[in-house]
């Protein structure tokens, strides 16, 4: 993969993950994804929670982190939340159909 492909991927945050078909309406996939995005929420929230420590542990860090590595975490985080909650209504509205 050439480095602007990357770059150019990574920085969409509206970007869905390998795979995922919003259209599906199947309710195992419906599962599968609410499960994906709260996995991936609960690992980044690890990341963030760990680069916030890390600019108590070393200050001099602090700049790095604040300034790229937080921002993007945190953007990262409301993609995958924007993601579950797409999951979840889906859910909830077939459940309703029932």
């Amino acid at each position: 993969m050439e480095a602007l492909d990357f770059v150019q991927r990574i920085v969409n945050f509206d970007r869905l993950m390998e795979g995922e078909n919003r259209d599906s309406g199947d309710p195992d996939d419906i599962e599968h994804w609410c499960a994906v995005y709260a996995e991936m929420i609960r690992f980044k929230e690890g990341l963030l929670g760990q680069a916030r420590q890390e600019i108590k542990k070393v200050p001099d860090m602090r700049k790095e982190l604040l300034g790229n590595d937080i921002p993007f975490l945190q953007a990262e985080l409301q993609r995958l939340r924007r993601g579950l909650a797409f999951w979840e209504a889906r859910r909830t509205e077939r459940k309703k159909r029932r």
